[in-house]
């Protein structure tokens, strides 16, 4: 589910290459997780809520960096051999550890590079003209292309060899050519929209209980008797539809019935007995990801006045929820039962959806002429 996201910012360019390749590894790196977590549990001996600390720790790491990345440097192509390089490194030392601690660190400076690299391409897509829904599908295909390699190797080969192919993916990255142009993020004056902050922190709080669930969708599908083949199918069905939903052009109207549809494919997910209803709701899920997600981007853009800080911003939201998410899905996983972060996941999505809802009929009886409310 969040993979696509953070690479819907990047770029698609001939000439630009490295950066397709850090899309695509960023892309790998978050579909693994949901397969790692169950794998984690069993080869360090924790509990499926310590594993999900991975997850934690990897989007946590990610959110800060994109946040500081953005105000404080400078778009450089060595930023980007930076930090595939150092990916390659890190994810070839996870397979060296045997200490779980330890493993956590290393997985926190793995998503710090990748909020680099997603950053790299999240400006350099600002720039230029139809960028970034030229490339809304790239984060899909990749996930796409992903989930069934990464879902077999997890069951049948080990985390190891999921960390030593993430490593090959990054490599690419750091030896492809990427064309900057050197400049930094421009700061102007944000507007005091009140009705963004709101959409912002409704973007978050999306993520967040969103994030509580997913990152357990591998382990639930297991629990219900779904191989871990049938499982990544599954995913790579979500990111099918997430395709589509992400090639159709028009970005009209409120994202918020979708959101509140994320609430519904999450009782699927969470609460189904049923293999069938148990990937329809996973699939579904990416779909309405897709949906809502540029709906609610254009609607904060179309009333800001740095709408690119302000994309930017809500990605940074995003981001955060998807860190404190698993932590939260942690605590309420409890002994193994999915009832209490099912829950959590729904009341989430429908509060999320509710608001989203309330700000585009409030801005109904409104027009953005300096996108100040």
């Amino acid at each position: 589910m969040l993979g696509p996201t953070r690479t819907f910012l990047s770029l698609r360019h001939a000439a630009n290459s490295g950066l397709l390749a850090a899309v695509a590894y960023v892309s790998a790196l978050f579909a693994a997780t949901p397969f790692l977590i169950p794998a984690l549990s069993e080869a360090f001996d924790v509990s499926l809520g310590q594993a999900g600390l991975l997850s934690t720790a990897q989007v946590g790491s990610f959110a800060l960096t994109v946040f500081v990345a953005g105000r404080r440097f400078r778009t450089d192509r060595r930023i980007l051999v930076g930090a595939a390089s150092a990916s390659v490194i890190l994810n070839v030392a996870s397979v060296v550890v045997s200490n779980y601690s330890i493993l956590l660190v290393i997985r926190t400076l793995v998503g710090a590079a990748a909020g680099l690299m997603v950053w790299l391409g999240w400006a350099k897509a600002m720039r230029l003209s139809g960028a970034m829904r030229s490339v809304a599908a790239t984060g899909p295909l990749s996930v796409f292309v992903a989930a069934p390699l990464i879902g077999w190797l997890a069951a049948n080969a080990g985390i190891d060899a999921v960390f030593l192919l993430l490593a090959g993916v990054a490599l690419p990255a750091a030896i492809l050519p990427a064309e900057f142009a050197g400049y930094r993020h421009e700061r102007r004056r944000m507007n005091p929209s009140r009705s963004n902050v709101i959409l912002i922190g409704a973007m978050g709080l999306m993520t967040l209980s969103g994030s509580s669930l997913f990152v357990y969708s591998a382990t639930r599908g297991n629990a219900i008797g779904m191989t871990p083949l049938v499982v990544s199918l599954a995913f790579s069905a979500q990111a099918l539809v997430g395709f589509v939903a992400a090639r159709i052009p028009s970005k009209e109207g409120s994202g918020g019935p979708w959101v509140l549809t994320m609430g519904i494919c999450a009782a699927a997910v969470g609460f189904s007995e049923v293999p069938a209803l148990f990937a329809l709701g996973l699939a579904m899920w990416g779909f309405c990801v897709w949906m809502a997600t540029p709906r609610i981007l254009a609607s904060i853009a179309r009333w800001s006045l740095a709408p690119d800080e302000r994309v930017g911003d809500t990605l940074s939201s995003m981001a955060v929820g998807g860190a404190i998410g698993p932590a939260v899905g942690s605590a309420l996983i409890g002994g193994g039962t999915f009832t209490g972060v099912t829950s959590f996941a729904i009341s989430g999505l429908v509060a999320a959806g509710l608001t989203v809802i309330g700000v585009s009929r409030f801005r109904q009886r409104r027009t953005p002429p300096d996108a100040i409310d």
